[in-house]
């Protein structure tokens, strides 16, 4: 009985304490709930099913010109192009609205419930809380919307092809998808510890995400220092074909330094939230 009423210690940072108790509720959010198993069949079935379209369908095909298809190296090169520029193109996008949707309540929701007050009563460290939240969701987002979808992708290329596609380029095309998701990612969270409402958060996130090219298309620079140029890039990655000079490193790295930005803001700013 004496046992039953010794507290278990446990051995963390102080700066982040709290955090694997939170993770471990983080993760029941997915795994206990229908989350999961919905996002695992929605995405690699519309991904899949648009790709699919695009390679097997042979009125796509048809449409194409002769010229088009002899630059392309055959009907099977051009068709898998397609598919490329479906995945990595309109793919990016659709998965970054994803991310946003999914994390557009990830600190509003428990604000204004209450919920994240009571919990901050506790021996948790607000950047735990943050952290837990922002480290959890990426891992299941990028499972869920990217890791799965692109293994169904890439079987359908091996099936029209007959042979593996280069892998390589198609890594680096997914290593770029991975950074755009981030950046939305983040950005939805740095924009829940500034607001307790999610129009603020969709408006100005998926704003970037649908109007960011044409913003860009006006303000050149901007392309050099925003993820708004990612989508293409992985394309023209994937399908081995030349990047314009300066737009494949400069935007790389502004955009994973936004998301080192984006991060630490939230955690500055949840510090003085007021409950």
């Amino acid at each position: 009985m004496a046992a039953n009423l010794e507290f278990q210690r446990v051995n963390e940072w102080s700066w982040l304490r709290g955090f694997a108790n939170l993770f471990r509720k983080e993760n029941r959010a997915w795994w206990g709930t229908r989350r999961w198993w919905i996002n695992a069949l929605i995405w690699p079935l519309m991904l899949g099913g648009l790709v699919a379209n695009m390679m097997f369908v042979p009125t796509v095909a048809n449409l194409a010109s002769a010229e088009e298809v002899a630059s392309a190296g055959g009907i099977t090169a051009y068709v898998i192009m397609l598919g490329i520029s479906v995945f990595f193109e309109f793919g990016i996008q659709a998965i970054g609205i994803g991310a946003v949707i999914l994390c557009q309540d990830l600190l509003v929701d428990e604000r204004q419930s209450g919920v994240a007050e009571w919990l901050l009563t506790k021996p948790v460290t607000r950047r735990a809380y943050v952290l837990a939240k922002l480290l959890t969701n990426m891992v299941f987002i990028f499972l869920f919307l990217i890791v799965v979808p692109s293994i169904v992708i890439y079987g359908l290329f091996y099936l029209r092809a007959g042979e593996a596609y280069a892998w390589q380029p198609f890594l680096s095309g997914i290593g770029i998808m991975a950074l755009h998701t981030l950046f939305y990612v983040t950005f939805a969270v740095v924009l829940g510890a500034f607001t307790v409402s999610r129009l603020p958060i969709l408006g100005i996130t998926l704003g970037s995400l649908l109007g960011g090219g044409i913003i860009g298309s006006f303000v050149k620079p901007a392309l050099y220092v925003t993820p708004w140029m990612l989508s293409k890039m992985a394309s023209l990655v994937v399908s081995g074909q030349p990047v314009p000079d300066g737009l494949f490193w400069s935007p790389i790295v502004a955009t994973a330094l936004w998301c080192v930005v984006f991060v630490i803001l939230a955690f500055v700013k949840f510090e003085k939230v007021e409950f």
